[in-house]
């Protein structure tokens, strides 16, 4: 059947691309490997082939996008992630919001990140990029989407919608001209209401060209372990290990940033599986990225330097399976649900695991140990003990993360049962990752502002005790100074003061020790910004303060402190504020709600002062999204959320009539409902008999509802369902006296019971329910993290100008 109105050529280009990418990706493997021994032979070989497999990536990539962009429905990954109303701003996040997309962006930053190897890595090209192309012949495959045998090989982005499983053979396939026969299929199903954001543009493209980087310097390493040449890959590796240090920590920054503008939990970070399992091998390629710098500058620490640096990667590959082998999804709202991949996905994190760490295990013995043990007061010697904090920081974090994982490996219904009961997750992630988080974080600053001060090898006491006494002052000075107008507990307090010193120590380091010499810029920007993060953090979340307090209970889903109710044109008082609730109006897919807020002026008058519109984005099939609004200061911002709201449509509200909730009653049963008792005396049956005997025209089922009031008031509600031709039809039964109203649903033929719903006669005025935080100096933590990457930045060049220059 030749079906009409289909683009079949693009999907076809699209799956001859993801072929040649596959092939092309081995053959680069085995050429450059082959060119390490005979490069006038396989060199040219190899260097085509990996061409031609990211131009084809870079083709897989631009088909997948023009489908998108020209609304090619009939393909399933375009009609599931964009529709015709969708925002152009917003296509590149529908991209990538599927597997398949965001598995195309990692592979494409491979391919760049490969090209630019290709023509710098210089005698590292063969080995190093003989890894890449084997770490892209398997990535490749997770978008194939062909049958070996009966086992199915990656899903691809290319299928058409009535080629998927639940599809095939379905009556609609069999319509040469389905896509126009189907109401509002050619509309799209359309992109989740928290993609919509400017953020998700840019954060994921850069968080996965941060994923991407630390196959860089782990490809260096495993390149060294296989030649033997143990310590010539520390100096190309090194910038490009604080390259991934900046690019993915400034993904995971901006990720914060949209949590915090989009995300209603109040804050920019809640410790969720996935925003923790990007975090972690961020913290050990730190380490990785350190451990490099030692043994560049004094040697000693070789074996760690290649532990952190391959584990960087592998990590990376294990988040890659927490997060779209489904494990997670009833863990985090961010993880992928399960395309049937986790197979695939295990097959890759063990091949590259088995791999890395087999050949690490059989070189130890042979690489290079120090000659002398590290002294006490060398700085190369806390500057390791920094990393090993990291790594116990990271290991604490990816072990309460992985609870689901390791049910599954070794719990009561796991592969292996080894434990009696599962496992729990953190019943509350905030305080439990904060808890343990906060010493590591406390060292780690001290040890940051403290290092700088100390030489490699061997440090006087004296002269350290000369340098570093100002800063220790100042900083202990600023911390007092800071805890009178923010108070602390103890170990907050201790934070505090580290955080300040981080800071302090390196700006004074830098100016007065340094003299400010661009040699010393880069690595006293960076940990500066560091501290400034930490310090941020501390204040902005553990001074923030909730304005919205209300004394009444509302909801046990809303604490009466935490939430104020407002209705419309009302004007109630909200921290140093007072705030009317104004009116709201429907943009597109946003119900948009106006409060402004007035403040007193000096002479003691309410005047309007500004105005914020948070809104709730209306999506039927994935759920409404509230997003928030915020005033920014440059001491504090004004974080404002809508926790509730009446989201009936304007015809449903000029019925006068709110739906409370449903319940289900059989004969003779007594439910609750609301204020009032409901006793089922009776069930009425009215069959109408058709033209054909044994085959009813209609039928009627009356539930004979006797209602109590709490006085004692007896009242009657007959609500009625018909039937007619496999149609329903309800009849609502009404006591005008009581403003209620009773409405059969269906029956429950399991239970055998009536499904009702209960309703009352709205008259309160409207009304929605306004969460408001004060979060203050948040701005010391989001200029934190813009001088870590230029700190960073800086570094990497001057690591790249003194390269170039030796």
């Amino acid at each position: 059947m030749e079906y009409i109105g289909e683009h079949t050529w693009a999907g076809e280009l699209g799956r001859i691309a993801v072929i040649t990418a596959f092939a092309s990706a081995l053959f680069a493997t085995i050429a450059y490997w082959f060119s390490q021994k005979e490069p006038d032979t396989w060199k040219t070989w190899a260097r085509s082939a990996f061409w031609i497999h990211a131009l084809s990536i870079f083709t897989v990539v631009g088909t997948l996008f023009f489908m998108m962009a020209n609304h090619y429905f009939e393909y399933d990954y375009v009609w599931k992630h964009t529709s015709l109303d969708l925002p152009a701003k917003f296509l590149f996040s529908a991209f990538w919001e599927g597997q398949e997309g965001s598995f195309l962006l990692w592979m494409f930053w491979h391919a760049v990140l490969g090209l630019v190897l290709m023509y710098t890595a210089r005698n590292w090209e063969g080995p190093v990029l003989s890894v890449f192309s084997i770490v892209q012949a398997f990535l490749t495959t997770m978008i194939m989407g062909i049958y070996i045998g009966s086992y199915k090989l990656g899903f691809s982005p290319f299928i058409l919608i009535r080629e998927m499983p639940e599809n095939i053979g379905l009556p609609w396939t069999q319509m040469a001209d389905y896509l126009q026969r189907i109401p509002g299929f050619m509309d799209g199903s359309g992109l989740n209401p928290l993609l919509q954001n400017y953020w998700m543009t840019i954060h994921p493209p850069t968080l996965f060209l941060g994923f991407a980087s630390t196959l860089v310097p782990f490809a260096f390493a495993i390149a060294a372990l296989a030649n033997g040449d143990f310590k010539s890959w520390i100096k190309p590796a090194l910038p490009w290990a604080f390259f991934s240090v900046m690019i993915l920590g400034t993904g995971i920054l901006m990720g914060g940033a949209w949590a915090y503008e989009a995300l209603s939990f109040g804050g920019f970070w809640a410790w969720d599986p996935v925003e923790n399992s990007s975090l972690v091998p961020w913290i050990t390629m730190v380490g990785g990225a350190h451990l490099i710098l030692i043994q560049r500058n004094r040697g000693g620490f070789l074996r760690s330097a290649f532990f952190f640096n391959i584990i960087s990667f592998l990590l990376v590959l294990y988040s890659t399976f927490l997060t779209r082998s489904g494990i997670l999804g009833d863990s985090s709202v961010h993880s992928f649900v399960d395309l049937g991949l986790s197979g695939q996905l295990v097959v890759y994190l063990l091949f590259f695991v088995i791999a890395a760490f087999g050949l690490f295990i059989y070189r130890y013995r042979t690489i290079p140990k120090p000659k002398d043990d590290e002294t006490f007061d060398s700085r190369e010697f806390w500057m390791f003990v920094g990393q090993l904090v990291f790594f116990v920081s990271a290991f604490q974090i990816i072990f309460s993360t992985s609870v689901p994982v390791i049910n599954k490996l070794i719990g009561p219904e796991g592969w292996i049962s080894i434990l009696e009961h599962p496992m729990a997750p953190p019943g509350d992630p905030i305080s439990h990752y904060n808890s343990l988080q906060i010493p590591f974080a406390l060292i780690l600053a001290l040890l940051i502002g403290m290092t700088q001060y100390m030489n490699y090898r061997s440090t006087k006491a004296n002269a350290f005790a000369r340098k570093i006494v100002w800063s220790l002052g100042f900083a202990l000075i600023l911390t007092i100074l800071v805890s009178l107008v923010f108070p602390f507990g103890f170990i907050n307090s201790l934070l505090l003061f580290a955080s300040i010193f981080a800071i302090v120590g390196n700006l004074d380091f830098w100016l007065r020790i340094a003299r400010g010499k661009a040699a010393f810029a880069g690595s006293s920007v960076a940990h500066m910004g560091f501290g400034m993060i930490l310090l941020g953090a501390l204040i902005s979340n553990g001074q923030k303060e909730v304005i919205s307090q209300n004394d009444a209970y509302i909801h046990k889903d809303f604490p009466s402190n935490e939430n104020l109710l407002i209705h419309i044109n009302d004007t109630v008082e909200m921290g140093p504020y007072q705030v009317t609730w104004t009116g709201e109006r429907q943009e597109g897919t946003h119900r948009i709600y106006t409060m402004e807020y007035l403040s007193q002026n000096d002479q003691g008058e309410w005047i309007k002062d500004f105005t914020l519109e948070p809104f709730i984005n209306m999506n039927e099939r994935m759920g409404n999204n509230p997003e928030p609004a915020t005033r920014h200061y440059w001491d504090h911002d004004l974080y404002t959320h809508i926790n509730w709201a009446d989201l009936r449509t304007a015809e449903e509200m000029d019925e006068g009539w709110q739906e409370i909730g449903e319940f289900s009653i059989g004969q003779n049963d007594t439910v609750i409902v609301d204020q009032y008792f409901a006793i089922l005396d009776s069930i009425l049956l009215d069959v109408q008999e058709g033209e054909d005997p044994g085959h009813p025209q209609m039928m009627l089922i009356g539930a004979n509802l006797r209602i109590l009031s709490m006085d004692g008031s007896q009242y009657k509600a007959v609500p009625i369902l018909a039937i007619h031709q496999g149609q329903t039809e309800h009849f609502d039964a009404t006591i005008d006296e009581l403003g209620i109203k009773f409405h059969f649903e269906k029956v429950d033929t399991e239970s055998n019971k009536m499904v009702m719903k209960f309703s009352k006669r709205d008259d309160e005025p409207p009304f929605i329910l306004v969460k408001a935080i004060i979060f203050p100096q948040i701005n010391i933590l989001w200029i934190g993290s813009i001088l870590m990457a230029i700190g960073t930045l800086i570094a990497i060049i001057q690591r790249i100008r003194k390269q170039k220059a030796s």
